[in-house]
């Protein structure tokens, strides 16, 4: 009788396996076509990429529909998740299961995949035209901008970090306010530059306040956000850092001579004269369109800002 009742009950659990598996496969199916019906416009697909990408934005839109809420968890936690590309990409296992902070991420990092280019905003709450976005309540920003650029300079082989921690709650815990910026991001830009050697430009991406007729141009008949390169002028080693903003600065000129700006230099009264400059020659500050431009003009900017900073880098390494 014994062998007979687990037999039941063995196949009484197959029997829920195989359903359990098969609404699995028929909710995975759902939600696959729910995407590619969704993405049918240039700004769904926007909305969709920031949306499925929490370094992107902070989108506070709720949703009721549970099988939407289940799925987001488990691609944000599982698929998407640091540890899940990890063991799946590289094979790498942390075997120190109750570390629970970045350290042995940090230091796979910088053994395998030494970063060139760090990205950080001093001003990150500075925001982009965001009108045909407010029924999804995103505001893009200068950090969703400076991630974009990461994926963009990754695509050519260029390992990239950006300065994801909150740099206004910094400045709120050590009572700075907006004009004392410079001093939060130093602190943070100075903590990179002791940690990465291998860091060969240092990106402070702003976006100015210059009207959208100052800051738009067309290329090709697709639509960009202008350029602008900022160098303090009130530091000894100031040339340096003008130097590689020209550069950088002549190929965008020999490429797309109307995307660029220029190079503006700052110095005197009312200005901060330094932007952590006098840190490292190779720290310079980019104004990447201003806060009329929408994020497709920043998206195509981003495109070939990237590479422009890849030629760069591809010809400092010819000449050392």
């Amino acid at each position: 009788m014994k062998k007979k009742f687990k037999a039941k009950k063995k196949i009484k659990f197959k029997k829920y396996a195989y359903i359990i598996t098969f609404i699995i496969i028929i909710f995975l199916t759902i939600m696959y076509i729910d995407k590619i019906n969704f993405i049918n416009s240039n700004q769904e697909f926007i909305y969709d990429t920031l949306n499925s990408s929490n370094h992107y934005s902070y989108d506070n839109k709720s949703n009721d529909n549970l099988l939407m809420n289940i799925y987001s968890y488990i691609n944000k936690n599982v698929f998407n998740s640091p540890t899940y590309f990890l063991k799946t990409q590289l094979n790498f296992e942390n075997n120190n299961k109750t570390d629970k902070n970045t350290e042995s991420v940090d230091f796979l990092y910088v053994e395998h995949n030494l970063p060139q280019v760090y990205i950080y905003n001093s001003h990150q709450g500075e925001t982009y035209s965001y009108k045909y976005l407010e029924e999804y309540n995103i505001i893009p920003n200068v950090l969703m901008a400076s991630n974009m650029l990461k994926d963009k300079l990754e695509n050519l082989n260029i390992n990239t970090l950006v300065e994801n921690n909150d740099i206004v709650e910094y400045m709120n815990e050590n009572n700075l306010n907006h004009s004392e910026s410079y001093i939060a991001s130093r602190h943070f830009l100075e903590s990179t530059i002791n940690k990465y050697k291998s860091i060969e430009l240092f990106i402070d991406l702003h976006r100015d306040a210059a009207s959208h007729q100052a800051t738009y141009t067309t290329i090709d008949g697709k639509d960009y956000a202008k350029v602008l390169f900022v160098i303090g002028l009130e530091y000894s080693t100031y040339e340096k850092n003008l130097s590689v903003a020209n550069e950088l600065n002549n190929i965008i000129i020999n490429k797309y001579p109307t995307l660029t700006r220029g190079i503006m230099k700052k110095e005197g009264y009312g200005v901060n004269g330094v932007y952590n400059q006098d840190l490292s020659s190779n720290v310079i500050l980019i104004e990447v369109g201003g806060n009329e431009n929408n994020i497709d003009e920043i998206n195509n900017t981003l495109d070939l800002l990237s590479e422009v900073i890849g030629e760069y880098l591809n010809e400092k390494e010819k000449k050392q």
